[in-house]
């Protein structure tokens, strides 16, 4: 019997049983029992209930949505010329992308929105960018790995057992991304990365093979555009990085040089995402080989890469890690504000106003819609050196 049926029974016996004797409640009792189902004690509290049978009314209390499809197109525009970070990322750097980019007069921002879109919450910013985030789907490809083994240098490189003095900054994870495509045949180009711990900053070099010295003169270029003193790095245990060549080099410079465990990836957790958001999302899986392509890459990497990642793209760093639930099966992480590494370098004690004053002079110049673009159109140079060495193969 269906509710509306049962609620219509119960009605019409409710009238016959509130006036009964205690002989007939007992047969109306058998009568409901019989048809609807119901245990014998709970159609007594039904029947001799003083509320009425009638069903509940259904009160929708939907909230009006209080961003317009317009406050989100916009949001989105943001969204996208930030790189598609997610809401935890975006949110706290929003109100400083707006008002950066409405001075610059690149984003004609209605103030009705402008000014909703600086008081938008972090689930509401990730909860109406979901239909713009289905769209974008990356491709991802495995590829082969390039690191072997470097074995005699192992015990005058210490293992970092212990975590660095992360409130100074320059101390830095290191690594290599192989740009050999399909094949490990052959020389290819190689992305050296590095990042530091403290304020994220990142910077990339694109050097062809990984002799010792391709490694050693790539980390130097990368010195020359941090912010602050290299003070030391911590690569894999690769035969790129362990060699006299690049220890020499940090005896020389007073550079700490420790490596990461054996097959232990998590050791250089840092950069290996760094590789990912800095290189793969930019170069992908392609075989790159050729002196132009190794010249526009390096040319990405010292200019448009350099001002776009580190000046305008935000990063959260773990702060804490807790055990949660009943048995502590589960792992809460606590995470700092999303901040630029400009800001965090902004932020650093150890580096001079001099210094300081340069940068936010350098910032004042630039916009992340002028990189983003410039970005996209030497990748499409790119992409046709690319097609073009694929056709000539046929």
């Amino acid at each position: 019997m269906s509710m509306p049926s049962r609620l219509e029974l119960l009605k019409e016996a409710k009238k016959r049983y509130l006036k009964s004797s205690k002989e007939k409640k007992s047969k109306i009792l058998d009568e409901v029992c019989a048809n609807t189902g119901y245990h014998r004690k709970y159609a007594t509290r039904r029947l001799a209930a003083a509320v009425s049978l009638s069903e509940p009314k259904v009160i929708n209390k939907k909230r009006k949505h209080i961003y317009t499809s317009n406050d989100i197109f916009w949001l989105a525009k943001i969204w996208e010329i930030l790189d598609y970070p997610c809401g935890q990322r975006l949110q706290p750097v929003l109100a400083e992308t707006i008002d950066k980019l409405k001075k610059d007069k690149k984003l004609n921002i209605p103030d009705s929105s402008l000014e909703k879109l600086k008081k938008i919450s972090i689930s509401t910013t990730d909860e109406r960018l979901k239909p713009y985030r289905k769209k974008m789907i990356d491709k991802m490809k495995r590829i082969n790995g390039t690191t072997k083994p470097g074995s005699l240098l192992k015990k005058q490189i210490p293992i970092r057992t212990s975590s660095w003095d992360e409130k100074r900054a320059g101390y830095c994870e290191l690594d290599t991304v192989a740009h050999c495509g399909d094949s490990l045949a052959g020389e290819f180009i190689n992305s050296l990365n590095l990042t530091d711990m403290l304020t994220q900053w990142t910077e990339g070099a694109a050097i062809m093979g990984k002799a010792e010295k391709r490694i050693k003169d790539g980390l130097e270029e990368i010195e020359g555009r941090l912010p602050f003193r290299l003070n030391g790095i911590d690569p894999d245990n690769g035969s790129e990085f362990i060699n006299w060549q690049l220890y020499n080099h940090c005896v020389k410079k007073q550079i700490d040089f420790t490596r990461g465990r054996p097959y232990k990836k998590n050791d250089n957790a840092h950069i290996e995402q760094k590789n990912w958001t800095h290189v793969r999302k930019i170069f992908g899986y392609e075989r790159l080989d050729s002196q132009e392509e190794l010249d526009l890459m390096n040319d990405l990497y010292r200019n448009e890469l350099h001002l776009y990642k580190n000046f305008f793209l935000p990063c959260i760093k773990l702060i804490d890690k807790k055990r949660v639930g009943k048995n502590k099966e589960k792992i809460k992480r606590i995470y700092d504000k999303a901040k630029t590494p400009y800001r965090r370098v902004m932020e650093c004690e150890q580096i001079s106003d001099e210094k300081k004053k340069e940068y936010r002079e350098q910032y004042d110049k630039i916009n992340p819609i002028d990189l983003r673009n410039s970005i996209l159109e030497k990748l499409k140079k790119l992409s046709k050196l690319i097609m073009e060495k694929k056709s000539l193969k046929k």
